[in-house]
């Protein structure tokens, strides 16, 4: 099978930045009374911040969301991309294909976070949390992505590294590769369509 459209979610999946939101999770939650493990707040990256609170049956949501942004956002230049993941992204653009992004992050985030990625702020279609009211693992924001941008979901495949992207892909209707280089081992990827082991692999789906 091959795909004109390859959407991307971003955190673990093009950038490594799980560990670096699960710590920072974790610290601003302690600071309002709530003893919320790495562990914990790592197995639930891949949604929006607000939704892992809620999840959690935590208060404050909406003050512990706001500290989450502007302290993740001081670890910016710690971010980096997951190797071969630029040239991948460049390989699949020079080919053709229809390169996307899907992220559980705002806009705002996106803005903050992302500025030296070009390759993902340069995308021209990024879909991002404020823009559907429904969230991954629901199936909305990628409709919404194939809706907006013309995009046929049998031409369409979703990349990313969580449970809640394989949900929403599934959801959605349309194939998913697991990002396994950015993914936790324990996850059950089993109903992906493909589980590449490295970026490069995509390349064998255009």
């Amino acid at each position: 099978m091959t795909y004109k459209n390859i959407l991307f979610d971003v955190d673990n999946t093009l950038i490594d930045s799980a560990t670096i939101a699960a710590n920072v999770l974790h610290k601003i939650t302690a600071n309002y009374g709530y003893d919320v493990s790495v562990e914990t707040a790592r197995s639930m990256v891949g949604i929006p911040t607000d939704k892992i609170l809620a999840k959690l049956e935590l208060g404050h949501i909406a003050e512990i969301t706001a500290d989450f942004t502007t302290a993740i956002g001081k670890h910016k230049d710690e971010l980096q991309f997951f190797d071969g993941i630029p040239a991948m992204l460049k390989q699949l653009r020079d080919a053709g294909t229809t390169v996307g992004i899907v992220t559980s992050r705002t806009a705002a985030e996106v803005r903050s976070d992302l500025g030296a990625f070009p390759e993902i702020t340069s995308s021209n279609i990024i879909v991002t949390a404020d823009q559907t009211t429904e969230h991954k693992p629901s199936g909305a924001p990628l409709r919404y992505a194939m809706a907006e941008h013309q995009l046929a979901p049998a031409d369409t495949i979703y990349v990313g590294d969580a449970i809640y992207d394989l949900k929403a892909a599934l959801d959605a209707k349309i194939d998913f590769a697991t990002a396994t280089w950015g993914a936790l081992p324990t996850t059950d990827f089993s109903k992906a369509t493909y589980q590449p082991q490295h970026p490069s692999e995509l390349l064998a789906l255009i």
